[in-house]
């Protein structure tokens, strides 16, 4: 028992961490980006321990972009409410997180020994992309989510992370919540 804890015990404490986030996301809470900042640092590690480099590159943008969001949330001059984006930022933003996923891609493939290059960098791309959509507040970023989350439940249980992948199967269900929560208070 006690070496499962210390084998995964890091993982463990991403998983809280990350759901305190996702949690006070869907409430609209401005605390949830200082727990998704924890999450990221520690997930960081994690990715880098079992060799996923562009999703712990995206650990690092994910702590940029809670600072931001965090600001963003904090503006008392603003009323920030949920807002939908138009289709043409849309359409832009899909065709940038396939385009950074192919550039990124293939630089991982050529200039390291990742696992999944191409998918983990296409993943980052769109998960950078809900998190810009989280920070202002749009609703889309819940339907960026839900299909982020799908695809890395897969990726997290093929390289042996059972933990994080529950997580992301929570992540999911989350995701499918706060898209309701916020749709009701879309403005």
């Amino acid at each position: 028992m006690i070496e499962f804890i210390q084998s995964h015990g890091l993982e463990y404490v991403g998983i809280i961490t990350a759901l305190l986030g996702v949690f006070y996301s869907i409430k609209q809470h401005k605390i949830a980006w200082i727990w998704n900042f924890i999450a990221s640092f520690i997930y960081g590690i994690l990715f880098y321990q079992v060799g996923l480099y562009s999703d712990m590159e995206l650990q690092g943008v994910f702590m940029a972009m809670a600072i931001y969001g965090f600001v963003q949330w904090n503006k008392p001059d603003q009323l920030w409410e949920v807002k939908s984006s138009t289709r043409l930022n849309l359409l832009i933003a899909i065709g940038g997180s396939l385009i950074f996923g192919l550039v990124s891609g293939y630089l991982h493939h050529e200039l390291s020994n990742v696992s999944l290059p191409f998918l983990d960098a296409t993943l980052t791309g769109f998960s950078i992309w809900g998190t810009y959509l989280a920070a202002k507040k749009k609703i889309e970023n819940w339907l960026v989510w839900i299909f982020v989350d799908i695809l890395y439940i897969g990726v997290y249980i093929y390289k042996g992370m059972n933990g994080t992948a529950i997580l992301y199967a929570v992540f999911l269900l989350f995701a499918f919540r706060g898209f309701y929560a916020w749709r009701k208070k879309l403005s």
